[in-house]
């Protein structure tokens, strides 16, 4: 990738949605930024991101009020990183403040679900919250490429 690519959508807040996310994070990202099992991890985080805010920050909101129910997604890639910018107007949570999830205890548990933010920390290298008060939350997740490790393309042998 020699140059900047962005791309951004807008989605309602309903999971339905979350197979076009994919696929526009898979687009930005191609098939020379990241390995595929890296691209993959990247995909997943962002869905993690979405579908959370997707399942969560409108739950509480009055079906009555006035407030935009959808998830906006930005993706600018270079050829040295990724970046993620998602906002949406439902409840403000930060992501960064919620516990670390111990894996041995959830598997003991037998939990199937609730590691969305956990794989988003050990996937992406980077995560930034704000909440801007009645205008938006916005996440922030960047990833960088490792240029040792990022898909090269082999020569076809004759």
């Amino acid at each position: 990738m020699s140059k900047l690519i962005h791309r951004e959508l807008s989605v309602p807040a309903n999971t339905s949605y979350l197979a076009q996310v994919r696929q526009a994070v898979t687009e930005v990202l191609g098939k020379d930024m990241f390995t595929p099992v890296k691209a993959n991890l990247v995909a997943l985080a962002v869905d993690e991101a979405v579908a959370n805010i997707m399942e969560h920050a409108y739950e509480h909101l009055e079906a009555h009020a006035r407030v935009t129910k959808d998830v906006q997604v930005i993706l600018d890639a270079t050829p040295e990183r990724l970046l993620v910018i998602i906002r949406d107007h439902g409840m403000a949570f930060d992501p960064r403040k919620a516990p670390d999830v111990d894996m041995r205890e959830h598997v003991k548990k037998g939990n199937t679900g609730g590691l969305g933010i956990f794989l988003m920390r050990r996937i992406m290298d980077e995560i930034h919250y704000t909440y801007k008060q009645g205008v938006h939350n916005e996440l922030k997740m960047v990833k960088y490429v490792d240029r040792t490790t990022a898909a090269t393309v082999a020569p076809v042998k004759k």
